[in-house]
């Protein structure tokens, strides 16, 4: 028993846990109920990993080596709201003021 006995029944669980797509968060009894005879035997999982919950673990970290999980995508950002803007209305020149003379003038124009 080394290393390899361990890479064995690792590799073992990974096909079984990727072909009948079985659940991470599995017991041992369930996982034995669905393979049936094909199973890993309960005697190798307690001699590579000593408990179940270690292999378990393992699988989930060479599963995820294999595909790693998909990146959320981004939410859109929302388009920014449209502000009312009234048009802006240029003012009007200030009038110039006609400055009447304060005296009249002598001489009167065209007769």
């Amino acid at each position: 028993m080394g290393l390899r006995d361990k890479t064995t029944v690792l590799n073992t669980a990974v096909k079984h846990f990727q072909e009948f797509e079985l659940p991470l968060d599995i017991s041992q009894k369930a996982y034995m109920q669905i393979l049936g005879s094909s199973a890993i035997h309960p005697i190798s999982v307690k001699r590579s990993f000593k408990v179940w919950k270690y292999l378990v673990r393992g699988v989930e970290i060479r599963l995820s080596q294999i595909k790693p999980e998909p990146k959320p995508k981004p939410e859109p950002e929302p388009e920014p709201k449209k502000k009312l803007v009234t048009p802006k209305v240029p003012k009007p020149a200030p009038k110039k003021a006609e400055v009447k003379p304060a005296v009249k003038p002598a001489v009167k124009k065209g007769k």
